[in-house]
């Protein structure tokens, strides 16, 4: 009996000796026999039966569920350098990366919850790991990011619709083409996109050279078969869309218009653009500039080398194997949505939206994925910015990147979306409640009839004001508001100008607009909501909803409608300066009536709204 007892002894005193690593590594254990099981269970033979078949490897995010401080998960603390070593030696995973994330579980004890793993994974594999995964993990495909890019060809259709209508063979001989791109003066433009499509719908394309032209191989049939010609300049000027165009096998001739045939003596001059025109924003006339405002754009860098941008300083690139940082952007869609919101007071060029704003760039485009996105976000988190602009869309839906937006949420940030340019339903991460989602607009007689932006007009949505909800623009019921996204003239690099689409242009509008409200509006300088809170950020969309005028009555398109200075409620005062406006108009701010029903929804809100005075 006393070498039994002195036994039990000896093993109880093993137990306990045994090191955190060990309980963790006995942890990623369990998740690899639950895997295993549920492979069984499956009749697959178990996860370590090799395939006769090759298996797609496929890029996740392994990461911990954020659980309430009252009801902690128990496998918490099972680290991630254990699941790291289980997928490495026992799925014969490829650890990528790993992303440290700052802004930590106030419930945890280890910081490792704070890290997620981007493993490259078998497709099956994951779907097991996933299926079998404790309660606490997120497995999670790490899905590419996409831009609403305004440097291709507006979209006529399904390429791979055409396709399936056309199953042509691929032709062993292509015609030549050749197009000369001319502009201001008759000049040679160098590296202008140059897009020609036929019936097939198979396109190509070509840049032009320093003498402007473009020599492009057509597989799509003769010369005489291509449907559409399209022609973007680089910079300062309009692009051109031509349908059945008559082109030979000599040089053809394109001439594009420059901006300054439409807008009087620019960029020598100060161009107000359309959409701060319909918002009623003059920074410049009004003395609004956004100081004291901390900003994110969330996009694929900005060339701070722009007359206007020289004064961005802050950024960070967040993509792998990008040349130049986030200073250099490839593909000018984070500098033409900076100009938007930030674009230097001058008294050239254009003017931003909140021009004295502190603007941080965070560059994740292009190339990124959803772990970029979520390394961004905590990074704003970090630099406890007050506005977040999120230009980039997700192919798929991140449970991981809904819990840092959460988080941003929770400490007082906004989050500002672009609802997508895909025509459809409105994209990952717009979709998110608690992110303001931001569809598009455009007006009629702002841009030349034969330009691609004539392509994104619908018909029955054009209000009496000229004001159009935008055709490539993500719509449904989660649209907060809509803001000008077509034809919109801002920054690009080099040093240019270029009119762009895209439901980014319109979240860069908006959040200038939230900018101006944060740093103006005296219900965030001398009330409840003058320190940063999920409850701020409530009444700052509120606000913003408040101002808005619907302009063609399709909530799931256009949402409360386009922002208007002169309607904020409660901020009279902003609204005066504006040359040309009279006192009645002055006075017309809308009562918070429809603020405060929406309000109610929340009603911590509602109550701190009222209790400010607002309501």
């Amino acid at each position: 009996m006393a070498h039994e007892k002195e036994e039990r002894s000896a093993t109880a005193g093993r137990r306990a000796s045994e090191t955190q690593e060990d309980q963790q590594r006995r942890g990623a254990g369990n998740l690899g026999r639950s895997a295993a099981r549920e492979s069984t269970h499956a009749g697959n033979g178990g996860l370590g039966t090799p395939s006769s078949r090759p298996r797609r490897l496929e890029l996740y995010l392994i990461g911990q569920r954020a659980a309430p401080p009252a009801q902690p998960f128990a496998d918490l603390e099972q680290s991630m350098d254990a699941i790291a070593d289980y997928l490495t030696q026992q799925e014969h995973g490829e650890i990528v990366k790993r992303i440290k994330l700052r802004s930590a579980h106030s419930f945890a004890a280890d910081d490792s919850v704070n890290e997620v793993l981007v493993v490259r994974l078998e497709e099956g594999r994951a779907e097991r790991l996933r299926a079998a995964a404790p309660p606490h993990l997120i497995i999670e495909r790490d899905s590419p990011l996409q831009h609403a890019d305004y440097l291709g060809s507006p979209a006529r259709g399904t390429m791979m619709g055409a396709l399936a209508l056309n199953l042509l063979p691929l032709r062993s001989t292509a015609a030549e083409l050749t197009v000369r791109v001319l502009g201001e003066r008759d000049q040679p433009l160098a590296k202008a996109t140059v897009i020609v499509e036929g019936a097939s719908g198979l396109p190509a394309q070509a840049l032009t050279d320093d003498a402007g032209l473009a020599h492009i191989s057509f597989f799509g049939g003769p010369i005489e078969s291509i449907q559409m010609l399209f022609v973007r300049a680089a910079a300062n000027h309009w692009d051109r869309q031509l349908v059945a165009p008559a082109l030979g096998s000599g040089v053809n001739t394109v001439r594009l218009r420059s901006l300054s045939d439409s807008f009087a003596n620019f960029p020598g001059e100060r161009l107000l653009g359309w959409g701060q025109r319909l918002m009623r924003i003059d920074p410049a006339a009004r003395r609004l500039t956004g100081a004291g405002v901390r900003i994110g754009l969330i996009d694929s860098g900005c060339d701070n080398s722009h007359p206007l941008l020289r004064h961005v300083t802050r950024g960070t690139d967040l993509t792998e194997g990008s040349e130049g940082g986030w200073t250099h952007d490839p593909i000018a869609h984070g500098t033409h949505c900076a100009g938007i919101l930030n674009a230097a007071s001058t008294a050239q060029g254009i003017i931003g939206c909140a021009p004295e704003a502190e603007l941080h760039v965070l560059k994740v485009l292009p190339g990124g994925r959803t772990s970029d996105l979520l390394a961004a976000l905590d990074e704003c988190i970090e630099r406890q910015l007050d506005i977040v602009n999120i230009s980039a869309v997700s192919e798929g839906y991140s449970e991981l990147v809904t819990q840092k937006l959460r988080e941003a949420l929770q400490k007082g940030i906004a989050c500002i979306a672009a609802a997508g340019n895909s025509s459809g339903p409105v994209g990952f991460p717009a979709l998110v409640p608690g992110v303001m989602a931001v569809a598009a607009v455009g007006k009629l007689r702002e841009f030349p009839a034969d330009s691609s932006h004539i392509y994104s007009i619908i018909p029955q949505l054009i209000g009496a004001d000229g004001i159009f909800a935008a055709r490539f623009s993500g719509a449904g019921p989660q649209i907060a508001v809509s803001a000008p996204g077509v034809a919109v003239v801002s920054t690009v690099p080099g040093g240019g100008y270029a009119a762009a689409d895209g439901t980014s242009a319109a979240a860069a509008h908006v959040s200038g607009f939230a900018a101006l409200m944060l740093g103006h509006h005296p219900v965030f300088s001398e009330s409840v909501f003058r320190n940063k809170s999920e409850q701020r950020v409530q009444a700052l969309f509120e606000l913003i909803r408040a101002s808005a005028v619907s302009h063609f009555g399709d909530p799931q398109r256009g949402g409360a409608g386009v922002p208007d200075a002169q309607r904020v409620p409660g901020a009279q005062e902003l609204a005066m300066g504006l040359p040309g406006q009279s006192a009645a108009e002055r006075g017309s701010a809308a009562p918070l009536h429809w603020a405060a029903a929406a309000a109610a929804r929340s009603w911590p809100s509602f109550v701190q709204m009222r209790a400010a005075g607002l309501i």
